[in-house]
């Protein structure tokens, strides 16, 4: 049988596998891959650098608010201890008196017609009033001031209600509130201790007296106040919640969540029994205990149906677990109770994203704008989902906007940066430069940039710029390899042997890890046929990293050298090793299974041979590679004698690259050889 001459080199110069037959030659991997910016696989989209941005849902965080005073919420993320949330309410102080003047100003502070109350107040003041009442309305004026956010004023109102009523324990209680508002934590701390020792059994003042002690750090001192509130009244939900926020402080878990269970339980169906059960869920979600979570979770979603944090927690524990679609039925219902609540949306579009549920995403964060319209972390995110949905004209808007509402900023410089990496992607280089250039003309000490447009003035064919342009990124940081790599890479893409071959032994002097460059490095040998410095450096690639993909490339490179000089059985059986380690890298990789099928023909196993074509079959949909497969089959075949099934097998590689001339001219030869065995039989 004769087979088509073949000229002895592959397309890309790489000597083939056997020289007598034609393209029976393990497939050379030349590993080159096409350039990619900072911090990207597919062009990385960089998040604004003066923003912390909040984590994705793969190391989801959850959100939970925290009681402060009566009214007052504050959202946190990823906090895995709470804040003493409630308060001893020190408004509750109702004496008796039948002054006019006391009473109408009780009246209408309770009423929240504050300047009525002042007036009357002052009218007690100065009048012959009793002692008693004066240091009543002294004590209503400070406490109307402490609501102001006079702290001052109101510890002077109270300091002179005490020269009225020096033994009074409910104006030392208000006045120790004062201070602890006004920062002076160790006269707030005199002043609860001088309103205990006269009144012991108030459960309320050793809370006040424990929260100050909370908010000062001074853990142990907040235990042992709450803990004696305890011994008054034991089921005080207040004081149970807050010891449990303490030993949350302290690092006692588990201690902690007894309380919170407890105070839960105390308070059945309030404000504390819904804080306490979303305490209990979201630790127990931290801790992956998944039934506990979700149990605490639902209960409090149970209690506020109408709170968004509910159900976004539920959905965070959903989430973490996989079960994708309840999460998300749990933050639609999130999203639908939520208004204005900038850091809840926030968290909600954080969510969505991490789904990939862009739409949502979108509508989240397009909330926020609707009242932050200059928020250039929302925009900075929208463009970014923009990006991720391939509606590049929509995420260039966004970024533009930043570049409006925050002109030669830092931010501004990133969504410039943003915007040439889009511009690149579309093929628009002009654009791409333009913009590189506006982000360098706001920092010039950016090595990203500079590396960003050397690769736009690459694709805009000019080399020179681009060649410079990295050169200025290498020299602003030099402890990166980025830029000398995509040098060197330009080099040898330009088959320009000698000064890529200079760049990477630069890159190696100061990088040796660097696998890559060691893998272009033993290429250029290869190419140059100096097969022994080839093998040493695909040698290192393997040495380096011998589990990756370069590593497997450098296996079956390593193997076509060492199957091209072998001259007996141990030189096959050693390309065979390499190419059995490869596959080991990847397993059922077409082309590695290809060269493995050549070197079971080149042995002569050709059931062994056909065996592995047909396994390289089913993991490749390249149409050239199957062609080609078809063809070693057929060839297989063909040596077997088995005249038939070669025929068949070119005939389906024909099918596969019409174009192959190869594999036509092998099919009409083994077609005559069918022919001439039906004519002898």
């Amino acid at each position: 049988m004769k087979w088509k001459k073949n000229s002895g080199q592959s397309p890309d110069g790489t000597p083939d596998y056997d020289e007598a037959v034609r393209k029976n030659r393990i497939r050379d991997i030349t590993g080159e891959e096409k350039e990619s910016r900072p911090r990207s696989g597919k062009k990385t989209i960089i998040i604004l650098a003066s923003i912390a941005a909040l984590s994705l849902i793969a190391i989801a965080v959850l959100v939970f608010f925290i009681y402060k005073k009566p009214g007052s919420f504050l959202a946190t993320t990823g906090e895995k201890q709470v804040e003493a949330p409630f308060e001893e309410k020190a408004r509750t102080y109702a004496p008796e008196s039948e002054n006019l003047h006391i009473k109408r100003g009780m009246e209408s502070y309770a009423k929240g017609y504050l300047n009525d109350a002042v007036a009357e107040f002052n009218e007690v003041l100065e009048s012959d009033s009793t002692d008693k009442d004066k240091a009543i309305a002294l004590t209503y004026l400070g406490m109307i001031s402490d609501d102001r956010g006079k702290y001052r004023d109101a510890i002077e109102f109270y300091n002179r209600a005490l020269t009225y009523d020096s033994e009074n324990p409910e104006i030392y209680k208000n006045l120790a509130l004062a201070y602890r508002h006004n920062k002076e934590y160790d006269q707030a701390i005199e002043s609860a201790k001088k309103s205990i020792s006269l009144r012991g059994n108030d459960v309320n003042t050793r809370l006040l007296l424990g929260n100050i002690y909370f908010e000062m750090n001074r853990y142990e001192d907040a235990i042992n106040q709450y803990r004696r509130a305890l011994d008054i009244e034991p089921d005080n939900p207040s004081v149970l919640y807050n010891l449990g926020a303490a030993l949350m402080k302290q690092g006692d878990e588990l201690s902690a969540l007894e309380y919170f269970k407890k105070a839960g339980a105390s308070d059945r169906i309030g404000e504390i029994a819904y804080k306490a059960y979303s305490r209990l869920g979201v630790v127990y979600t931290e801790r992956r205990v998944w039934d506990l979570a979700e149990k605490y979770l639902k209960l409090a979603v149970s209690l506020r149906p109408h709170d968004p944090v509910g159900h976004y927690n539920l959905g965070i524990a959903y989430l973490r677990q996989n079960r994708n679609d309840e999460a998300l039925k749990e933050f639609v219902q999130s999203e639908d109770l939520t208004r204005d609540d900038q850091v809840m949306l926030e968290s909600l579009g954080e969510a969505f994203l991490s789904m990939k549920e862009y739409d949502h995403s979108l509508t989240a964060y397009n909330k926020i704008l609707e009242t932050s319209k200059r928020n250039v972390r929302i925009l900075s995110r929208i463009g970014e989902i923009y990006y991720e949905k391939g509606e590049l004209d929509l995420a260039l808007e966004a970024y533009r906007k930043i570049t409006m509402v925050e002109p030669a900023t830092e931010n501004a410089r990133v969504a410039y940066i943003n915007m040439g990496n889009i511009f690149d992607d579309t093929q628009q280089y002009d654009a791409a430069i333009e913009a590189y250039q506006k982000a360098l003309s706001i920092s010039d000490r950016d090595d990203g940039a500079y590396y960003n447009l050397g690769i736009a003035y690459k694709h805009a064919d000019k080399p020179d710029l681009a060649i410079d342009s990295w050169r200025r990124a290498a020299e602003l940081n030099d402890n990166s390899p980025k830029a000398p790599m995509a040098l060197a890479d330009y080099y040898y893409e330009k088959k320009l042997y000698d000064l890529a071959e200079k760049e990477y032994q630069r890159i190696l002097q100061k990088w040796p890890a660097i696998q890559e460059a060691h893998f272009k490095m033993a290429t250029i040998y290869y190419k140059r046929d100096e097969l022994e410095f080839a093998l040493k450096a695909y040698a290192r690639v393997i040495e380096i990293n011998d589990k990756n993909d370069l590593a497997r490339k450098a296996l079956i490179n390593s193997a076509v050298i060492v199957s091209k000089r072998a001259t007996d059985e141990e030189g096959i059986n050693k390309a065979r090793d390499m190419i059995t380690k490869a596959l080991l890298i990847k397993p059922g990789d077409a082309e590695t299974l290809f060269s493995l099928g050549i070197i079971y023909f080149k042995q002569e196993m050709y059931d062994r041979a056909i065996e592995t074509f047909y396994q390289a079959l089913k993991g490749s949909r390249e149409p050239s590679l199957v062609a080609e497969a078809y063809n070693n089959i057929g060839k297989s075949y063909y040596q077997k004698k088995m005249y038939k099934k070669a025929l068949q097998a070119f005939t389906r590689g024909i099918e596969e690259d019409p174009s192959n001339e190869e594999i036509r001219l092998n099919r009409k030869t083994a077609s005559q050889a069918y022919e001439e065995e039906l004519a002898n039989e």
